[in-house]
């Protein structure tokens, strides 16, 4: 069984490492009120904090929603605990799944508790989607046992339903908010 972290989420109270799972926003407010809490969670628990963005919440915006709900994480920043970066530093070229794994390594080294992140995909193309999945597939194989918890944030406005399928299908499980409570669902279909 793998090691347990805390979520961050009412409702979830802890997650396994090595969970890759997606999440469906409405709104930048929607966006938000999921990812602040998941990291102020993984600062807390110790964790190497990777949040990769993109419309509508830039880099500078979370940096500020954070700091928001937790005083000093902009010491978090300073100190390479929480690296805040829009999605084009990160996604270009390479193999990104090795990066993660990487950053798990060096956070790991440094004596991090583990590697927390998520990115945005809010930037893909419907031509880009289906090659995405062929990532999120390659993710959730390479995560699998790892120091790693994962959550990738996905448009209802940009996505269609098919889409939303092929997402929630290329991820283990999903998140799904019902209220104030959040729960984790098996995606895989």
């Amino acid at each position: 069984m793998n090691a347990l972290t805390e979520c961050g989420l009412p409702g979830i109270e802890r997650i396994p490492y090595g969970l890759h799972a997606c999440h469906f926003y409405a709104s930048r407010e929607a966006l938000v009120e999921a990812l602040v809490p998941y990291f102020v969670a993984g600062l807390r628990n110790n964790e190497r904090c990777l949040w990769v963005t993109a419309p509508p919440l830039p880099a500078e915006e979370a940096s500020r929603a954070i700091d928001r709900e937790m005083p000093g994480a902009l010491g978090a920043l300073a100190s390479g605990a929480l690296r805040i970066t829009d999605f084009d530093s990160w996604y270009t070229g390479g193999d990104v799944v090795q990066a993660w794994l990487e950053e798990e390594k060096r956070a790991l080294a440094e004596g991090f508790s583990g590697l927390r992140i998520t990115g945005n995909t809010s930037f893909l193309h419907g031509s880009d989607f289906a090659a995405f999945m062929e990532y999120e597939r390659a993710v959730s194989a390479g995560f699998h046992g790892r120091r790693i918890v994962a959550l990738c944030s996905y448009s209802l406005e940009l996505c269609t339903a098919q889409q939303v399928i092929e997402a929630t299908r290329a991820h283990p499980c999903s998140l799904d908010r019902h209220g104030a409570e959040w729960a984790l669902l098996s995606g895989r279909g």
